[in-house]
């Protein structure tokens, strides 16, 4: 597990003089720190990990987390082959909350010819080494990152005291990550999924699994029609993994690396952590993406 903070001590113990002279230099906007990042602040992304969904309003890029939810991802990469999901309607659509679509049938009770998938809620801290930890907020002690999915997570010092050892990791219900629908039975995950439309972290994180997060496009998203179902429903024109799309379709994609010092100077220059590592607002936190060398606003 790292944590960012590091990199604040790390400027308390250059010398004074080196201090003064950036007191005296002109603070850098957040969208500066960001132009101005070097090349290893960003990491590509494995196109077997990339889903392109094409919506009518346009294409929602989706990157895939194994590390988090390993079967959940295999499952909607294997339908996203097999053409599943293509010309399937977002048929519940509750603004503020999320989309969900994925289902044959259009009214919440299809899904595949595939047998039912494990939960995925939470997963051990001690599985990756990827969570970045930025902070702790109002509701989990500890938020941050992995490369780019808002996550959460107990207390390490927790392990010491719960029977079966463990820290329990997981995804945060932000707008843009992508979850999988269920029935009551925890165990029922199929092909159905959501994606957040807004923040429901307390009604749905450690409930459903989070598969996913959306990398570019998430303004695609807002017009699918709303309604339940919508008089109209947004249909799903055509999903693809990016490994599969020949080379001069595929889009350059870069994510800043959430454990880099240039991401967390870009947080504290937006003000987003405070000098106590409180974090106003993790779902407010958008992970700057270059694509085809432009970066997103």
């Amino acid at each position: 597990m790292r944590r960012l903070s590091a990199f604040i001590l790390g400027a308390a113990l250059a010398p004074v003089a080196a201090a003064a002279e950036d007191q005296e230099a002109p603070q850098k906007t957040p969208q500066q720190i960001v132009d101005e990042a070097p090349a290893d602040a960003w990491r590509p992304v494995d196109p077997e990990n990339l889903v392109y969904m094409d919506l009518p309003a346009g294409t929602v890029i989706i990157e895939l987390r194994p590390d988090l939810a390993p079967a959940h991802a295999d499952r909607v990469r294997e339908l996203t082959r097999e053409g599943f999901y293509n010309g399937l309607n977002f048929h519940r659509v509750i603004e503020g909350f999320m989309a969900q679509g994925g289902d044959p049938k259009g009214d919440g009770t299809g899904g595949s010819d595939k047998p039912n998938l494990p939960a995925e809620f939470t997963r051990d801290t001690s599985t990756t080494n990827e969570f970045v930890v930025v902070g702790r907020d109002r509701i989990a002690p500890r938020v941050g990152f992995i490369d780019g999915m808002p996550a959460g997570a107990q207390p390490e010092g927790l392990r010491s005291f719960t029977t079966a050892a463990s820290v329990q990791l997981w995804p945060l219900h932000c707008p843009g990550v992508m979850s999988m629908a269920r029935a009551t039975d925890p165990n029922s995950a199929n092909s159905q999924f959501f994606l957040m439309i807004g923040d429901s972290r307390l009604n749905l994180d450690r409930r459903y699994t989070g598969w996913g997060w959306i990398i570019d496009g998430f303004e695609a998203t807002r017009r699918i029609a709303r309604g339940e179902p919508p008089s109209r429903p947004t249909p799903i024109m055509r999903m693809r993994v990016a490994a599969d799309i020949p080379a001069g379709e595929q889009r350059d994609i870069q994510v800043m690396r959430t454990d880099s010092e240039t991401f967390m100077k870009y947080l504290k220059r937006r003000g987003d952590v405070d000098d106590t590592d409180y974090v106003k607002d993790i779902c407010d936190i958008k992970v700057p993406v270059r694509v085809d060398g432009k970066i997103e606003r």
